[in-house]
């Protein structure tokens, strides 16, 4: 999604990032320093099955292994904690129903984690943890972001008010998980909390080649939050350095 790009023309930009599941993985390259129009041509090129491989079904259908050596490909051999913009990805544990906030270690690691989805990929281990997707804990995580330090908070929910009819496995798999993140969503929003919310009915989890139409829906909705997004950090009033910097590094080592 092009939102960032609409910010960015207006001389603002994230002082933190977080993210689930394909969220999780746009703001990872993005907080890495990956420009914009790469980020875009990566996305044309990214198709799930590309990076999954067939599992003999135990845990889930397919192995999410390949995206990690995706992102190990672009990024480097990259910790969480190295990234020019602060980052967090949010996982479930599948074992306990937990919150996993993952802030330092592997990113690959991580993104694996983030965007696995229960029943169509293998869980991750990570830290003796049975991690998969955090979209079912929290789709949006602005909850995340207020944590690090952020006094205004912008998430963009990729969650469908609508369904197609299901025609296979994954797809009822994916349908479940939209119902039940849709609902998450509902209690996310605060006062200096602002959700974009793009109109994807018509556009599939596999759908492939429409990254430009959704990159465009990203830049339109942004350009028409900006002034919401002004107000809302002119009524939050400035915060001292010194006070970000010591709420962040609270939380990174809490």
């Amino acid at each position: 999604m092009d939102w960032p790009k609409a910010f960015e023309e207006e001389g603002l930009k994230p002082g933190f990032l977080s993210g689930t599941s394909s969220g999780g993985l746009a703001a990872a390259f993005y907080a890495f320093g990956m420009p914009l129009e790469e980020i875009r041509d990566l996305a044309d090129k990214l198709h799930w099955l590309r990076v999954s491989t067939f599992n003999v079904p135990k845990l889930g259908l397919l192995n999410n292994s390949e995206l990690g050596r995706f992102v190990e490909k672009h990024l480097g051999s990259k910790n969480i904690e190295e990234s020019p913009i602060p980052l967090a990805l949010v996982a479930s544990d599948i074992s306990t129903g937990e919150k996993v906030i993952l802030k330092t270690g592997s990113l690959s690691q991580a993104l694996m984690a983030t965007t696995c989805i229960p029943g169509v990929f293998s869980p991750v281990q990570v830290g003796g943890r049975m991690l998969v997707d955090g979209a079912l804990v929290e789709n949006v995580p602005l909850t995340v972001l207020k944590q690090m330090g952020a006094s205004v908070r912008v998430g963009v929910s990729l969650g469908s008010e609508s369904y197609r009819k299901p025609e296979n496995l994954i797809q009822v798999i994916i349908n479940a998980i939209n119902i039940a993140t849709d609902q998450t969503n509902l209690a996310s929003e605060g006062k200096f909390d602002l959700m974009l919310k793009p109109e994807l009915q018509t556009y599939g989890f596999l759908d492939n080649g429409n990254s430009l139409k959704l990159f465009a829906e990203g830049y339109r909705l942004a350009m028409m939050a900006l002034e919401k997004v002004r107000s809302m950090i002119d009524a939050a009033g400035p915060s001292s350095l010194e006070q970000v910097e010591a709420k962040f590094l609270k939380w990174l080592r809490g």
